[in-house]
């Protein structure tokens, strides 16, 4: 596009201006010898490409210069014109629009027969002159014009720009009113696509709020940057970050400026730097098996995906109950939120609470400054998965069951409600009916966390999951430890599925990763594998095979639990550390062997 072509309505003003005063035909063209307005003739072709009819012009638009040919057809340089000896033309007077110095175009004042040329020869140091006006005034048009262009142009890219970013921007105009919203502020605040930005939507709490803070910073002069600014947004007390700036002109405000980003999104970004979360998907696919409890739960999953309903998940440890709940979180539209994953068990009461409601500076001794957000702000639109609910005292059950009925979460040291859009899935190995008669398990937030019941069976109940889990974990490991393992050995194959795995798919998958780091071979040998499985004998030793030996024969499966309890502790140790290495040694978590102790009334002494 020409730089005299965003002018064509005025260029034809001008042609008529002076073909009226003149009484000539005009024409003018832009630097690519295209005709961009034109009089008599010429108006029907005005578009045309002039070729090798516009030797003239292309010599003006080369020079800079002025151009008269008094005898069109007869001069020298219209040897070079297609029409040379055949011109219709009696005269021609060009004059070069410029523009910092550039040629953009030419104004060409053209007569067809003696008359005209008579009167544009009488007197043409004055046509020169006005020819020379009306081309500076082209100019300085086509000067704004571009001007023009280029502001809207930019204005245009700023608003794209602004629409693409995370962050909410409003501005306003000296009296406090909105003239422009972002595609994210109109989310943010509640403000309908369709809805004028010029106006102050009362109807929209959030937005009054918004619009409180700017006419605040517009009246007083008072600058935020990157400010923790909390807002009644109808549903509770809201944190944003907020920035504003005050376009001023000579101490006279113009207007101004804010963004606003909600403190739960940095929270959550945080959160997955620091956790390693982003960008991880646990699809259904991540379930792996062919048994028709598998695929039930694969259907189950994808169903209730969909519902905003909780969710509580039962079945003993290690079976896959926090896999299966990210690939609910995956399934759902909360999937490109948070998936926040607290462990009741793992989490002394005492610190539980702050980690799951967060805290306000100096809410206790110790507290950070400027407070920390809780489990619950940082998975704000997304799923927050509580395993080992069972754990959970009564006092946190409490605060729990608000926070579920009231959607909305207060932290330690602060009567402010904040809102909060969680969706719960709760997962639990404990028999909650059992505790719930004992009094230990609220029977009111039971029935809210089970709206939606699963179970996972464990993994001897569907034994033909062993094969395709054992494949998929041997290909994990020997990816990780950059060895070529490709095929399990069919003895290791029937040894690996007769085995009942009380510690269920976790127990297995550490089984495979210990085969792994021993395999010398390209395939999955017997003798890689863990001693208390190649050793098993009968159906009691496979149900809580720890690899310490047991002399002589034990009557049940609770009977030889608290032996090889008690034998590991002896070998390791009461203290912290050796309960850790005995927990290691039976194959389960630190917290249920804990459990087991209490349970069985295990004498500990440290």
């Amino acid at each position: 596009m020409s730089y005299l072509s965003e002018v064509g309505g005025v260029a034809q003003e001008v042609c008529d201006a002076i073909a009226s005063v003149l009484g000539v035909d005009v024409e003018i063209v832009d630097d690519m010898l295209v005709r961009i307005a034109g009089t008599g003739k010429y108006r029907s072709r005005v578009g045309w490409f002039l070729g090798s009819e516009g030797v003239v012009y292309k010599h003006v638009l080369r020079t800079g210069k002025g151009a008269l040919l008094a005898n069109p057809g007869k001069e020298a340089i219209c040897s070079m014109c297609s029409r040379a000896g055949n011109c219709e033309e009696t005269a021609e007077l060009s004059s070069p629009i410029i523009v910092d110095g550039r040629t953009v175009g030419v104004i060409g004042l053209v007569c067809f027969d003696q008359e005209q040329r008579d009167r544009l020869l009488s007197r043409i140091d004055s046509h020169k002159e006005f020819i020379g006006h009306m081309a500076g005034l082209l100019a300085a048009k086509a000067v704004e014009s571009h001007m023009w262009m280029e502001k809207k142009l930019a204005a245009e890219i700023i608003m794209l720009l602004l629409d693409r970013i995370d962050e909410a921007v409003i501005a306003v105009d000296h009296l406090g009113k909105p003239i422009y919203l972002n595609r994210r502020a109109r989310k943010t605040f509640e403000i309908p696509n369709s809805a004028s930005p010029l106006e102050d939507h009362p109807e929209s709490k959030p937005f009054r709020a918004a619009m409180a803070v700017l006419r605040d910073a517009l009246s007083s002069g008072k600058r935020y940057s990157q400010s923790e600014i909390f807002m009644d947004t109808g549903t509770g007390e809201q944190g944003f970050m907020v920035s504003t700036s005050v376009l001023s002109d000579g101490g006279k405000n113009l207007g101004a400026i804010a963004s606003f980003r909600p403190v739960s999104e940095l929270h959550r970004w945080a959160y997955d730097l620091t956790h390693g979360s982003a960008g991880a998907v646990f699809g259904v696919d991540s379930l792996i098996g062919q048994s028709r409890s598998i695929a039930e739960l694969k259907e189950i999953a994808l169903k209730v995906a969909k519902s905003p309903s909780t969710v509580l998940i039962r079945g003993e440890s290690g079976t896959g109950k926090e896999l299966l709940a990210r690939a609910i979180h995956s399934a759902s539209d909360r999937k490109d939120k948070p998936f926040v994953a607290v462990n009741c068990a793992a989490i002394p009461d005492g610190l539980l609470e702050s980690e799951l409601f967060g805290y306000e500076e100096g809410a206790f001794t110790g507290a950070r400054k400027g407070g920390k957000p809780g489990k619950f702000e940082i998975a704000d639109g997304g799923t927050l998965f509580l395993d080992e609910i069972g754990d959970m005292s009564l006092h946190l059950q409490s605060k729990l069951l608000r926070v579920l009925q009231e959607r909305q979460v207060e932290r330690l040291g602060s009567n402010k409600p904040r809102r909060c859009d969680v969706r719960i899935i709760a997962a639990t190995n404990q028999d909650l009916e059992r505790k719930m008669q004992n009094g230990e398990f609220r029977d009111d937030l039971y029935f809210r966390l089970s709206v939606i019941p699963i179970y996972i069976p464990p993994l001897r109940e569907r034994p033909e999951d062993v094969e395709p889990l054992v494949r998929h974990f041997v290909r994990k490991y020997a990816e990780i430890m950059g060895k070529k393992i490709d095929d399990v050995e069919p003895s290791a194959l029937e040894l690996l599925k007769s085995y009942s795995w009380p510690g269920n798919v976790r127990e297995l998958e550490n089984a495979i990763e210990y085969a792994v780091n021993f395999e010398t071979k390209e395939i999955l040998t017997v003798k890689s594998l863990p001693a208390r499985i190649r050793s098993c004998g009968n159906a009691q030793e496979k149900g809580f095979a720890s690899g310490l030996r047991i002399e002589g024969r034990v009557s049940g499966i609770k009977a030889a639990e608290i032996d090889l309890i008690r034998q590991a502790l002896k070998k390791y140790g009461t203290s912290y550390e050796g309960k850790k290495r005995a927990a290691r040694e039976l194959g389960i978590g630190i917290a249920t062997l804990y459990r087991k102790i209490s349970r069985y009334r295990i004498e500990v002494s440290n």
